[in-house]
């Protein structure tokens, strides 16, 4: 089934990073995770982002929470984007604290501990080993924290949160006995800047994300055949990414067959799959919080029919022509019309578009863009009005 598909990358990377820790592009597929290890080196990066923030910040303090178990997402705990793209720390109920002018610009505390905790999650590592490997100036019970955060809001100035973190937000609104009308500044119009640009660290674990997601794609390749369900084939990619130590997908995995191939977000992956169908997977490992995405489409019985190849060549030459100006220096938007115009091109030989000038033809076919960024999430920060730069990491998934 290989040779009637064509595995291309939709990963674009646009390289070339300014932060520290320059390190190789060339990341193996293998079973070990010991890349995840935090060492000195890696953590020059967040002492990086830490100082950057400080330097950019009007108020004095910004707050971030790590998240709590709640709110964690999918099947396990997964922290705070913008709390880990600071920290570099996993833990649940935890707290950040920047400051511009104080002592200990960067404070951190520890997870709650308690009974309940203890019996379920167990002990958190010991904070001389937290201190030694985060490195906050200073490292705080949970209890501390929150009676240093209710010292930083009885001042009445403003503070930096993440306003869309529900469980930060009650707990500064209502929570810390906050009665003096701090007004709180949006940490992400910060944050954002600076994610959107990846750093070597950050490229690594994306394209090791890549890579297991196109191991488990040829795996598919090998194994699925007419009759099975999509739920299998669903199977088959996830148990691929835990074979290689994704932790879990980025996002709802999406395998549809037949008509199922044509909703964009279809996930209940239920369907027999039939001979002649054609079979879409539109999946992505996350590895290390960083997440893949890649759309690929196969004949389940390892040939196109005469329709079907037609339009997948047009969806691959619209992904390429896409990929040729998707460069920095490029707007955002170019990737996508030169997509869009080999589609629209393309469908109108085919008679599928009647009207090449007519805006709700060429959107019936292309409902959304055809790119977008990623990182820490599948849709990551990103602002399409500039012009892409170095460092840059986004899909292109045409169709």
């Amino acid at each position: 089934m290989k040779k009637y598909f064509s595995l291309l990358v939709l990963l674009t990377i646009l390289t070339g990073c300014n932060q520290p820790e320059s390190r190789s592009w060339i990341v193996p597929v293998t079973i070990d995770p010991s890349d995840l290890i935090y060492t000195p080196e890696k953590m020059e990066s967040y002492e990086y982002r830490q100082g950057r923030l400080r330097e950019a910040m009007v108020a004095e303090y910004m707050i971030l929470r790590s998240s709590d178990f709640c709110s964690y997402n999918r099947h396990e705990f997964r922290p705070n984007n913008y709390f880990y793209y600071i920290t570099g720390f996993s833990a649940p109920g935890c707290y950040a604290i920047l400051s511009r002018d104080s002592a200990d610009p960067y404070v951190l505390s520890l997870p709650p501990l308690n009974v309940r905790s203890m019996i379920y999650e167990g002990e958190p590592p010991p904070a001389d080993e937290i201190k030694s490997i985060y490195g906050p100036h200073r490292l705080l019970t949970s209890q501390d924290a929150i009676r240093l955060i209710d010292s930083i809001l009885s001042l009445g100035r403003p503070v930096y949160a993440d306003l869309d973190n529900r469980s930060l937000m009650d707990e500064l609104e209502y929570g810390s006995g906050n009665g003096n009308g701090v007004e709180f500044l949006s940490a992400a119009e910060l944050l954002d800047e600076m994610r959107v640009i990846k750093g070597s660290v950050e490229v690594e674990r994306i394209q090791k994300a890549c890579n297991i997601t196109a191991r488990a794609l040829t795996r598919v390749m090998d194994q699925c055949r007419p009759g099975q369900y999509e739920f299998e084939v669903e199977s088959v990619i996830e148990g691929t990414f835990r074979d290689y130590g994704a932790a879990m997908p980025g996002f709802s995995s999406i395998v549809g067959s037949g008509p199922n191939t044509t909703i964009l977000h279809y996930e209940k992956n239920s369907r027999r799959i039939e001979n002649g169908d054609l079979l879409l997977m539109d999946v992505g490992a996350e590895y290390g919080y960083y997440t893949a995405d890649m759309t690929r489409t196969i004949p389940v019985n390892g040939r196109f029919s005469r329709e079907q190849r037609i339009i997948y060549q047009l969806v691959l030459d619209a992904q390429l022509a896409a990929i040729e100006v998707m460069k920095p220096g490029h707007g955002f938007m170019e990737g996508h019309m030169a997509a869009k115009k080999v589609i629209v091109d393309g469908l109108t030989r085919l008679g599928l578009i009647t009207d090449p000038g007519a805006p709700w033809q060429a959107r019936f076919y292309m409902p959304h863009l055809s790119s977008h960024y990623l990182g820490l999430d599948v849709h990551d920060v990103g602002n399409k009005y500039k012009p892409l730069e170095q460092g840059n990491v986004l899909t292109c998934e045409p169709g």
